[in-house]
């Protein structure tokens, strides 16, 4: 009796057969692990019974086509005499047979994963090491990409390794090349770690409620920038988190005044209305949203700032931006654009319905906003108007 992978194997009159000690199991095997040692003491036993590869393969819960490969892998040749009572001369006397064991079957394996990998070459090419360390730190303060193109040119050394090879050993410390031996490394400037903004513009996105964050209310924004060609150019996008309904404006350039202008633009342009339409604005940390006082005092508005690299805690100004870029994409000069053409890219992203809106557009919901505005002012000052 053999047990292997939760399997009871029986031999009777050399008739093999198999239970399951689970019959459905949802234990995920390996897709693929060596033969082990084991294993081919039963292939060995088994093929001795006669068994094919297919069978021997659906009791040790293997593709018959491994088993295939491991016999033609391992099998030994071996000579046995010819039993014969036949007195002609052209009998032979012994024939090769391909026999399997386990143990040279299992010696091969390890033998193959002894060799197995990429093999350093340093040992093979001491010459070729002398030749670089004294061109690469001697007068001629060759690079290793030249010691190693010279010396394949003129074949000069049997083995020489490749010029990646060579740096990996230079930063291993297998030479006496360091990296600040080499003229061009060390002029190479690394990767800069991203720069952690320790000013606090203003208020933290942190610090805004919960309501804001859920979209639950009506007049909060989100504001962001497109810069053309050139880093010339410049555009403001004034998008509200819960409709969607957006603002696109021609800033001309990067001041940190252009918010401000914008902000009192649009409170002449609503007039009473703009404390009800803009509550809020949340800004990323660009130098042209640094004057937060401003936005606050003279914007008349709260200003929220998320956190640096973080453009996901403003979703809604970026996928509006990219409605944007449709028709403004990166690279083209922001310079000299026509008002027509942003009154009209403006009307087309707020005229396109929204699936989360039931495909009604932000437009509609806008003017809806708007009209429930107007009414509560009036319900308040007739209700003023009465009280007096």
């Amino acid at each position: 009796m053999l047990r292997k992978h939760g399997m009871i194997v029986f031999a009777e009159n050399n008739t093999w057969r198999r239970t399951m000690s689970q019959v459905e199991y949802s234990t995920r095997s390996k897709k693929y692990h060596h033969i082990q040692e084991s294993e081919r003491k039963c292939i060995e036993r088994l093929k001795r019974q006669g068994l094919s590869n297919t069978e021997i393969g659906r009791i040790l819960c293997r593709h018959w086509s491994t088993i295939g490969r491991e016999l033609k892998r391992n099998m030994v040749e071996q000579r046995e005499n010819v039993q014969t009572y036949s007195k002609s001369i052209n009998v032979p006397l012994y024939r090769t047979v391909q026999r399997y064991y386990h143990d040279s079957a299992q010696r091969l394996y390890q033998e193959r994963r002894m060799n197995t990998g990429a093999k350093c070459k340093l040992a093979q090419c001491a010459d070729f090491v002398q030749f670089l360390e004294r061109k690469v730190l001697g007068p001629e303060k060759w690079s290793i990409d030249a010691v190693v193109g010279y010396a394949k040119r003129h074949q000069m050394f049997p083995v020489i390794p490749s010029t990646k090879t060579v740096y990996n050993w230079v930063d291993a410390g297998f030479l006496r090349i360091r990296n600040i031996d080499l003229l061009l490394k060390v002029r190479l400037k690394g990767k800069k770690r991203a720069r952690v903004r320790k000013r606090i513009l203003g208020r933290s996105i942190d610090e805004r409620p919960d309501c804001i964050n859920q979209r639950n209310e009506f007049a909060h924004w989100e504001c962001d920038g497109i810069i053309g060609k050139g880093q010339k150019g410049h555009l403001l996008t004034l998008v509200e988190r819960s409709i969607s309904y957006g603002i696109v404006w021609d800033a001309k350039d990067r001041g940190a005044d252009k918010v401000v202008t914008f902000l009192l633009e649009l409170r002449r342009e609503y007039g009473e209305l703009f404390s009800g339409v803009f509550k809020s604005i949340t800004f990323d940390n660009g130098p042209e949203f640094s004057s937060a006082e401003e936005i606050e005092n003279k914007g008349g508005i709260t200003a929220y700032y998320a956190h640096p690299y973080s453009s996901y805690e403003r979703g809604t100004s970026e996928n509006w931006n990219g409605i944007v870029r449709r028709f403004l994409p990166k690279g083209m000069n922001l310079t000299d654009l026509a008002p027509n053409i942003l009154v009209r890219i403006n009307r087309y992203i707020n005229q396109l319905p929204r699936k989360r809106f039931g495909y009604k557009t932000p437009e509609e919901l806008f003017e809806k906003k708007l009209s429930d505005i107007i009414n509560s002012a009036k319900l308040s000052s007739s209700v003023a108007t009465c009280c007096t």
